[in-house]
């Protein structure tokens, strides 16, 4: 190879790695980065056959080969699979600090998830304010009850007026500072982590008296970082029997076969064919789970002087898309969250018979409907103006 070819194959790989390096880090997460990466991977192997020539061109080839054998099988999974997929505005979203990715802009963000057959699943409009949460209309001072989650809590497929934080501050009359500090596809790791850095206490330090989250116990799967949307997500692990935080889940999957295997996972195919075969929650996944909320509702007493409410989820009462519970029943998890000091209370079933012609969930989704979120969020206000607010005045 002489040195002018050689600077060439250099100066593609770089650009290559760039590209990817980019994508990882600035497009939003989707079920179609992995088909970008494929797509560059195979661009430069193709400029490589090209100018290269011998064994280097064979080998070129093959790699060339393989890559669109890759792309072809994780389109036919896209295909197979049927899965919706959604829409955000350009920019709107973007991986910022140590929580992953998150509201980049405020303003109105258009959301919106179209079915493989087309169909329009929602087209919401999805308001983030000047602090970067989902906007809450609400009392500007009192008590702040901030309420921290995921995707359900924040009102994926929803607008503003059916969140569950928006559906407490309406049905405790507007009496309550309510945050939304929730974001999609966050856990018990960023309630941790935000906590920690400090990342709200230019919201939590005005008057905190109550921090809410929803959980599941598929939230272990995202606690353990065995959950392919985590990869950027806070990471913990055991050190003296406490949680300390060691990056992110990506620095778990260091070297190249974690970062091929981080890979596989992310893409439809494994998604498709293998992720119903992957290992179940195990204990230790769950303890570590209990042991983040225990540090959590700890330094949100030390540090903030706020009540730690958690509404547990079991996952005979969600959608079939979440049933993801261990292998072992919700009263065992329930029972670990209170021996480690927290206010537990079990989401209460709701009777879909009592609702007719309303569904419970987002068809074609699985997220919660306004009118879930409007009955849940009564179950929650029933239990802080019981156990809670009377110690408020």
């Amino acid at each position: 190879m002489t040195r002018s070819l050689f600077l060439k194959t250099a100066a593609a790989l770089v650009l290559a790695g760039a590209a990817v390096f980019g994508v990882l880090n600035f497009v939003q997460p989707s079920r179609y980065v992995v088909l970008l990466i494929v797509a560059i991977v195979f661009v430069t192997l193709v400029y490589f056959i090209a100018v290269l020539r011998g064994r280097w061109r064979d080998m070129a080839l093959l790699c060339a080969t393989l890559t669109l054998g890759f792309g072809l099988i994780e389109v036919v999974s896209l295909h197979l699979g049927g899965f919706a997929t959604t829409y955000k505005d350009r920019g709107s979203w973007a991986r910022v600090g140590e929580l992953g990715w998150r509201p980049a802009r405020p303003g109105p963000i258009h959301e919106k998830k179209i079915a493989a057959n087309g169909d329009v699943v929602h087209d919401v409009i999805n308001t983030i304010d000047d602090n970067l949460t989902r906007k809450v209309e609400s009392a500007a001072d009192g008590p702040t009850v901030a309420f921290f989650g995921d995707s359900i809590t924040f009102g994926a497929g929803l607008n503003d007026n059916e969140t569950l934080p928006q559906a407490f501050a309406d049905l405790t009359d507007r009496r309550f500072r309510v945050l939304n500090l929730a974001v999609t596809a966050y856990g018990p790791q960023q309630f941790l982590r935000a906590l920690e850095i400090g990342e709200h206490d230019g919201l939590l330090k005005k008057d905190p008296r109550l921090f809410i989250m929803l959980t599941a116990p598929w939230h272990a799967g995202r606690t353990s970082c065995k959950e392919r949307n985590q990869w950027y997500a806070p990471r913990y692990v055991f050190e003296d029997g406490k949680p300390v935080y060691r990056g992110s889940c990506s620095e778990a999957a260091s070297g190249l076969f974690g970062a091929a295997r981080a890979l596989l996972r992310s893409t439809e195919m494994f998604h498709y064919f293998f992720e119903s075969r992957e290992p179940p929650i195990e204990e230790a996944d769950v303890d570590l789970y209990v042991a983040i909320f225990a540090r959590a509702g700890e330094l949100a007493r030390q540090k903030y002087g706020a009540d730690t409410l958690i509404m547990y989820l079991p996952d005979n009462v969600s959608s079939e898309r979440y049933r993801l519970g261990p292998a072992y029943g919700n009263d065992r998890i329930m029972e670990k969250l209170r021996a480690a000091g927290l206010h537990v209370a079990e989401v209460q079933p709701i009777d879909p018979a009592a609702y007719p012609g309303q569904p419970l969930f987002i068809p074609g989704d699985g997220h919660p409907t306004g009118l879930t979120d409007r009955i849940w969020a009564g179950q929650i206000r029933d239990i802080v103006l019981k156990d809670f607010a009377p110690a408020w005045r």
